[in-house]
């Protein structure tokens, strides 16, 4: 009897504890939180932002620029034609004195021909018009071997009747006076007057005058060659340093027309940050002062080479820092430079802070998410100091305003926020 109840007991008891266990394993699970919407970024004490605050005003203010080469080039078409040469293509380096482009001259090429037509032909004229001239001043005698009123009445009465003899012989024996020199010495010639001896200074002038005239046709002709000379000069594209072609604006087979750019050559061993200065901060900029500058994530020191001397419309002031030789950067890298701050930084001078999480980049440009009741505001800033968590804020917020912290990356202006706030 005993045993049969302790048997009764035994299975009383296995089936309590395999209720307990199976209830154990077979239970329903908890209810889960329902799982964020694509709206639920940030949690819901973030939603109305973190508001604005201050804080001493940064020693030094952040600008971004652009890297530039410091010698640039820019070599432009200066006269019409098709390109028919180019020098290599964008990164090739150029000589100084090497050709980079060149157009075609067949036009010019007949002009050519024309302008050394020209030349000889006036080359010829000018030496004829100088023999005549020397003729002029050398080729006759000036006046007779004797002279006198005794002798001029001698030759006007004996020299016709030589004159005539002579024409006389010369009838009589053919080929006698052919030529100016008889074989026996004595000319054959006919004899002249001392009037008609004398030179004739009109007939001198206008020798002279036409040997001038050529001379001058000659300078002429001359010139036009130079002038075609320059016009080939022009067709050719000839760099005057040596560098790097930075970029090519045309292909062999292009139409250009005068101005249109060809290509520009920088030497990329000397290299500049170029950065916009507001007008409040110019006034700490020096020439020769160094400035701290990131380019590549790479720290280094510059040196303030050049100041423009006026303000664009923006109001800020071109600054170029000279980079160090051998930094690692390329013409159009994006660049930071900070740049001293009126007042040093003291504690009378205040400026907006924000945390350095609620900072976003857009296109490498520091911007915040400003939660407002119609949705969200981007705001561009520039930046000052970071002080332990929070950064300075120069311009883009103003205190008391609330920014998003840790945006995330697809937020964008004019979202609603009111969906986080829930």
């Amino acid at each position: 009897m005993l045993s049969s109840v302790g048997r009764f007991l035994s299975l009383l008891i296995a089936a309590v504890v395999g209720g307990i266990i199976a209830s154990w394993f077979l239970r329903a699970p908890a209810p889960q939180p329902p799982s964020p919407s694509a709206a639920q970024f940030y949690p819901s004490s973030e939603a109305s932002g973190v508001e604005v605050t201050e804080m001493p005003a940064a020693a030094r203010v952040e600008l971004g620029g652009y890297v530039e080469a410091r010698n640039v080039v820019r070599l432009s078409a200066q006269a019409p034609g098709r390109v028919v040469f180019t020098a290599g293509q964008e990164g090739d380096r150029i000589g100084a004195g090497q050709l980079v482009a060149a157009l075609d001259d067949d036009a010019l090429q007949p002009q050519y021909r024309a302008a050394w037509a020209s030349l000889a032909s006036d080359t010829a004229a000018s030496q004829n018009a100088q023999t005549q001239l020397y003729h002029r001043l050398y080729g006759q005698p000036t006046t007779s071997m004797m002279g006198g009123p005794a002798y001029d009445a001698y030759e006007r009465s004996f020299t016709p009747f030589y004159n005539m003899a002579q024409s006389f012989m010369g009838q009589m024996m053919p080929g006698a006076s052919a030529t100016p020199y008889s074989p026996f010495g004595g000319s054959n010639m006919p004899l002249m007057t001392q009037q008609q001896s004398q030179r004739s200074y009109p007939a001198i002038n206008n020798a002279r005058a036409d040997y001038e005239r050529q001379l001058a046709g000659l300078v002429g002709s001359q010139s036009h060659i130079d002038s075609l000379d320059a016009q080939a000069r022009d067709r050719r594209a000839i760099s005057p340093r040596s560098g790097v072609i930075l970029r090519r604006y045309v292909r062999v087979g292009d139409v250009v027309q005068p101005g249109q750019p060809i290509a520009d050559i920088g030497d990329v061993n000397a290299l500049d940050v170029r950065i916009e200065v507001p007008v409040a901060q110019v006034a700490q900029v020096k020439l020769n002062d160094p400035v701290p500058v990131t380019v590549n994530g790479v720290n280094l020191w510059a040196t303030v080479s050049q100041i423009y001397p006026a303000a664009d419309a923006q109001r800020t002031v071109t600054v170029k820092l000279a980079l160090p030789q051998g930094a690692a950067a390329a013409p159009g890298m994006y660049a930071r430079a900070w740049i001293a701050q009126p007042g040093g930084g003291g504690p009378s001078m205040l400026t907006p802070a924000v945390p350095t999480n609620a900072i976003a980049y857009r296109g490498s440009l520091p911007v915040a998410f400003v939660s407002t009741g119609r949705g969200v505001e981007m705001r561009v800033l520039r930046l000052g100091d970071t002080m332990g968590d929070r950064t300075a804020v120069l311009s883009g917020l103003r205190a008391g305003e609330r920014v998003i912290v840790n945006p995330p990356s697809d937020l964008k202006a004019g979202d609603s926020t009111s969906g986080q706030s829930q």
